[in-house]
This record gives C-alpha cells, structure tokens and sequence, in this order.
C-alpha cells in the first residue's frame, strides 16, 4: 500500500500543477509545494531496497515505517497550508487527516494520537504566521476534520475486522472436508507440506493412512446414506482420538491421513493404531456386522520428505490389504545410507549368520542389504525401491509368510518389475517360488558366484 500511495502522490503532485497552470493563470508555487519531492525519493529508495532483498518486515516493522511517512507527509501539508497559503483558507491538511483511515489500517488510538500532535505543531504555526480570523478558521475545520477522521477510522476499522473475521472463517470453511469435519485433501497435502518444510531435519514424526474394509459393500448393500454416516462417524472418532496439534484430513472417497509430530515410538504408534480399529469396531451399521479399517503407519526418524513418508506408509497400508481385513502395519523408517553409491540388491534371508547372507561379502558392483523378516523385508524394499536392482529371496522365510513376499512385490505397483532370484532348499520350495512369480529359482547349495551371475543376467534382461 506504501509503495502504490508513493506512486499516486506522484501522479497526483503532477497533474494538480497543470490544472493549478490551466484554471489559475496566476498560480504561482512557493517552495513548501516541493518538500513532498525529496521524502518520496527517500521511500522510493526503502521500497526498492525491501522488494529488491525480498525482506521479511514484521508487522511492527511495517507500522513504523508506514507511520513515519504519513507524519512527515502530514508536517509538509501543514507547511503549505501555513507558509504556502497564507492568506486563504488550508485544504490540505483536513483532506489529509480524513484520508488517512481510509489507507493505512492501525489501532485506533494510533490515529488519534498521530493526528492530535499535528494539531499541536499546527496551533503556534498558524496562530504567528497567520491572520487571527483564517488561523480560527484553519483550527475550527482542522477540529472537525479530526473528528471525521476517528469516526472514519472506526467505521473502516470495523468493516476491516468483519472482513477479516468473515474470511478466517470462509478460509476455514473451505479447507474442512464438510461430512467428515477433518481436513479436506487440498488442506491436508498443503498443511502436511508445510509442516515438513518447517520442521527441522532431524524431528521425527509419524504418519498413518487409515482405509475403510469394504466400503464400497457398505454403500452398495446398506445405501449412500449410511456410507455418508460412516464417514461422518470415522471423522468425528479421529477428531477425538488424535492430539490437537495432530493432522488429520480426509485423503479422498475412505481413505484418511494422520501425521502425528514428534511421534518416535512404535509401541505407542501401534497401540493408538489398535485402540482406533477397536473403537470403529463398536461402530453400528444396521447389519450386525462389526466394521474394520486397515491402517498403514511409519515413524520417520527425520530426513526424508512428506512424499516419500506418504509413499512408504501406503506402501504399509498395502502390506496391511495383504493380510487381510483389520490389520496394522507399523514401520520405523532410519535415515538412508549408501543409496547414492551403488545400486541395492535385498537379500531376504532366513539367518543373518547363514552362509546365504554372505552372497553379498566382497561385491563391488552391488550394496547388498541383508534383512531377515518379512516386515523388515518389505519396509526396505519400500524405504529403497527406486534404487534396487534385484531380490534375493531365501524361500525358507517366504513358506513361514505364507507368500507374501513375492505377492507384495509381483502385485504392487512399482515393485514389480524389480527381478526376483528365489533360492530353494527343497522342491516344494521351488514350486512355491514358481507358482508365486519369481523370475528365477535356484538351489541353495550352489555356489556364491552362480548366484552373483543369476543376479547379473536378472538385471541384464531387466534393463533390456
């Protein structure tokens, strides 16, 4: 608003001397009418300097700044109404004093005080530098147009409150989703990107993706309207379960979002995770079936983005999907080491101490990293995926799994066309590893070096 007000001025300055030149032949300008010239050069150059460093003022800053112009503006008007026209009636003071709630919002007392001490400087000015009878004149009008100016700045700064509160509220009315009360998906990313941009590196958080069992049953059997209050009551249980500081949003149809700052312990993570499936279980539908939701949750240690940490607790979600209805996957994600060295290679393997976890020992090619799980497994392959090359999976860990490792792999997005070498002890293992997808399979007492060379060939057709 400074920089347009300085601009205006300008123009106005400019174009009052050629009508001052047309209508009043005999117009003549005594100096006073240019001491606006060197104060709007001064601020043209603090504008320019701000804008220029893209600089940050705070509010108080801004007040300041602003209020210093309006004063000095207001003393030059005060000059030319007392030296410039001494023997008429002052014009531009009172317009000034009216005008200046109208641009510049403040406190109230602010322009009251500002405006009275100019009043002030005004009195001995014009009572010694002008006729008694103008001078009285000048005070009465300068009075009456102080009054003005509160009763403006009031009505303005009211309207201006309104406003304000009017939009706070529109604002907050269009970020929440209206069914559920949570966030909306618009409100959620922006305020999850926020807070990852905020946070510091190493602050660690949590985030939870919550997907409905069988919502598409509860609206296809029990009608729209009961789907639309099961929403509503998710909404409302999420809202009472969470902290307040806690995001929650409504990620899109029955899928919700929940990032929980400073959340760093898994036990605790999974125990809220329960608590909540077991709270929606006591939800009634009007069918007697109890209701369930699969949730997908990641403590992130810090360094990683919120599109990462959403992907990898997706990835957790699926994993929960695999399993069945009702089911938790929590996954505690470290900081990535080595990725930008070599190209990864997981090798699932039943013991660390075994001598399949040694396939990897001396490979310059490849970082192999040995996992020994099935959750640990699939959280690294989530935590890694655009950087592995292949998998090594020892079949021992996949028949205690039930498959469900290479289901995971062969039936994700993104994971499959990461190569599979599955590694087999018996011949029903080998079955196994064919009837689930893996691309090769081979026997456990061969040779490391045979299992380097398979590996190599996988990424060679791979790449291919």
């Amino acid at each position: 608003m400074l920089r347009r007000v300085c601009m205006y001025i300008s123009m106005v300055y400019v174009l009052m001397f050629v009508i001052a030149g047309i209508i009043m032949p005999n117009f003549k300008a005594s100096g006073t009418f240019f001491l606006v010239a060197p104060l709007l050069i001064v601020y043209f150059f603090i504008n320019k300097k701000v804008r220029d460093r893209n600089a940050e003022l705070s509010t108080h800053a801004t007040g300041i700044i602003c209020g210093i112009f309006y004063f000095l503006m207001v003393l030059i008007y005060v000059a030319m109404d007392v030296f410039g026209n001494k023997n008429v009636q002052m014009i531009w003071t009172p317009l000034a004093f009216i005008v200046f709630p109208v641009l510049y919002i403040d406190k109230w007392f602010k322009y009251a005080i500002e405006e009275l001490v100019v009043i002030l400087i005004y009195v001995p000015l014009g009572y010694f530098n002008k006729e008694i009878r103008l001078f009285r004149l000048d005070l009465h009008i300068l009075i009456a147009a102080y009054i003005i100016a509160m009763i403006i700045a009031h009505i303005t700064l009211e309207m201006r409150s309104k406003a304000g509160l009017n939009m706070i509220e529109l604002k907050k009315m269009s970020s929440i989703d209206k069914l559920t009360h949570v966030l909306n998906k618009g409100a959620l990313l922006q305020k999850i990107d926020n807070y990852y941009l905020e946070k510091e590196a190493e602050a660690p958080s949590a985030m939870l993706i919550i997907d409905l069992d069988d919502f598409k049953q509860v609206n296809d059997n029990l009608g729209h309207n009961t789907g639309d209050l099961l929403l509503e009551k998710v909404g409302s249980l999420l809202i009472s379960s969470f902290r307040v500081y806690d995001i929650i949003g409504r990620y899109g149809g029955d899928e919700f979002v929940v990032v929980m700052p400073n959340m760093t312990d898994p036990a605790i993570l999974q125990l809220r995770c329960r608590t909540l499936q077991m709270f929606l279980a006591d939800v009634q539908l009007g069918n007697g079936q109890p209701f369930s939701v699969s949730i997908g949750a990641v403590i992130d240690k810090g360094y990683h983005a919120s599109q990462d940490v959403f992907r990898i607790a997706d990835d957790a979600l699926y994993k929960s999907k695999l399993r069945g209805k009702n089911c938790v996957t929590t996954w505690m994600v470290e900081k990535e080491t080595q990725v930008s060295i070599k190209p990864i290679i997981i090798n699932i393997v039943k013991s660390k101490e075994g001598p399949l976890a040694k396939i990897g020992d001396d490979c310059e090619d490849f970082l192999y990293k040995v996992v020994s799980d099935v959750d640990e497994s699939i959280r690294t392959i989530s935590q890694y995926r655009d950087n592995i090359k292949a998998i090594i999976l020892d079949m021992a860990v996949e028949m205690e799994a039930e498959g469900i490792i290479t289901r995971y792999i062969k039936t994700r997005e993104g994971f499959s066309n990461i190569p599979v070498l599955a590694i087999a002890s018996t011949d029903e293992e080998a079955r196994k590893a064919k009837k689930l997808g893996a691309n090769k399979v081979q026997k456990s007492d061969a040779p490391v070096e045979k299992y380097r060379s398979t590996i190599k060939k996988l990424i060679n057709m791979e790449e291919v």
